[in-house]
């Protein structure tokens, strides 16, 4: 996995089948564009998804959702993850059926939110760990026919966590403290951020959204995503700015623009401290 601050350019070889698996110990907090499976292979985790923190053990289950701040902390010297890093197109229907308005639709818009985790204990991860364990093997061996079989074993996953998650639902309907150690949820906030991160925002405003004092909030947010707000709003801003010149015909300015930043020479200042080099330096550089 290629991590630059954050945001991950997560390496998909074949895009027309886009899926990867990575074996990884532990990994820093960083968030990506596609959906991810974290399964603990061995060992003891400690995994932290948005605002929220949980301890995972041999045989146990993580789910992040696309644009989801996510990092693991190994706890024991032989813990090993598997994390399977696939984009939404690979399971979304195709409107033919109900399973996409049905299923996925209402979570992949945060209408909805699944379980972040599944325990060794909850009541369909034997039948999850099998599925896992042949779409590995699928992956693989890439065999003729492995992407049906694969993408078969992903959505039998997702039909089976689909269920827990419904039941999981009734079950804590009468409970408002989840499993999941929240903290403060700074979910729905750092999903804002990420959807308008070239819009203005003050602390004030920001720890308004989430119910905070300004200086609380500066805490929280300091401790969940390792930078103040405007630091982590720069980051989003310098990401975006970077793929826009490597990937369009943009003048600078206007990207600066279109990334939130009024002042051009602030604009540049930030980028270098950010990436090491200039906007002007990336473009040529295409």
């Amino acid at each position: 996995m290629t991590v630059s601050p954050l945001k991950e350019n997560t390496l998909i070889p074949d895009q027309t089948f886009p899926i990867n698996v990575f074996f990884v110990s532990s990994f820093p907090l960083h968030w990506h564009d596609h959906m991810e499976w974290i399964f603990v292979r061995s060992g003891k985790t400690r995994i932290q998804i948005d605002a929220g923190y949980e301890q995972l053990h041999q045989g146990e289950l993580a789910y992040v959702n696309s644009k989801q701040l996510h990092g693991a902390a190994s706890l024991e010297p032989d813990t090993r993850l598997v994390c399977i890093v696939f984009n939404e197109a690979l399971v979304r229907g195709n409107g033919l059926d109900i399973t996409e308005l049905h299923y996925f639709l209402p979570y992949l818009n945060q209408r909805m939110k699944w379980p972040s985790v599944m325990k060794k204990l909850d009541p369909f991860m034997d039948q999850i760990n099998e599925s896992f364990e042949r779409l590995l093997a699928e992956f693989e061996r890439k065999a003729p026919g492995y992407e049906l079989l694969v993408k078969a074993e992903l959505l039998r996953v997702f039909g089976l966590f689909f269920r827990y998650a419904k039941q999981y639902a009734v079950q804590n309907v009468n409970q408002p403290a989840a499993r999941i150690h929240k903290g403060h949820d700074l979910s729905s906030l750092l999903h804002v951020l990420r959807d308008r991160f070239a819009d203005t925002f003050t602390v004030t405003e920001a720890a308004r959204m989430v119910n905070l004092s300004p200086n609380h909030f500066c805490r929280v947010f300091k401790q969940v995503t390792g930078k103040t707000l405007i630091e982590y709003l720069h980051l989003l801003r310098i990401n975006e700015a970077e793929r826009l010149l490597l990937e369009t015909s943009l003048s600078v300015t206007e990207i600066a623009g279109h990334v939130g930043f009024s002042n051009m020479t602030y604009f540049g200042r930030i980028f270098k401290k950010m990436k090491a080099v200039t906007p002007s330096e990336i473009r040529k550089n295409v």
